[in-house]
């Protein structure tokens, strides 16, 4: 078991390494995500039902716009804490493929890597101070990848908020099954 407070856990299974990520936040995390959206949610509604009230011509467009980014960041919210309620990720090393399952509770689709093709595998480098590293690192989104590599001309990220040590260790254990031989 990889020591990162019972986020990651690793078993040797018939298949393969089977490695599950669960996300994790602080108890402070979570209230804060859950008023925001309590919070949102009512100003929001308030806010439509206001100009519903009030609003003749180009108020309208302001109306429909305010509306549309409204149940943008409503969405996005309330999905990142049904992920880190119900989420997880899935990786099983197997003998000739890597197979990654981003899972919301039992839904999802695992998807299959040959582990012959996969190319640059590695941490995924984001710069120290700009937006996208800010932003990927923020408790209130679903991201934060750490670990990336190119398949068949594609990049591909996966391992949502690990640590770099987490991730090194991660990458390690799967480099450590691209040597196997098959059986």
């Amino acid at each position: 078991m990889i020591d990162s407070g019972a986020k990651i856990s690793v078993q040797d299974t018939e298949e393969g390494q089977l490695i599950t990520i669960y996300p994790q936040l602080k108890s402070w995390q979570k209230i804060a995500l859950r008023i925001w959206i309590a919070v949102w949610a009512v100003t929001g509604l308030l806010g439509i039902m206001s100009m519903l009230g009030t609003s003749e011509g180009d108020q309208y467009l302001y109306l429909f716009v305010f509306t549309i980014l409204w149940i943008y960041f409503l969405y996005y919210a309330i999905r990142s804490v049904i992920w880190h309620q119900n989420g997880h990720e899935l990786l099983r090393i197997g003998a000739e493929n890597l197979d990654y399952k981003r899972s919301w509770g039992s839904y999802g689709k695992a998807i299959s890597y040959d582990l012959g093709t996969i190319k640059n595998l590695g941490l995924v480098n984001l710069d120290g101070k700009t937006f996208a590293k800010t932003y990927q690192d923020a408790f209130w989104t679903v991201g934060g990848e750490k670990i990336g590599f190119e398949y068949l001309g594609k990049k591909v990220v996966i391992g949502l908020r690990l640590s770099d040590k987490e991730a090194k260790d991660v990458i390690k254990r799967i480099n450590k099954g691209k040597r196997k031989p098959a059986k």
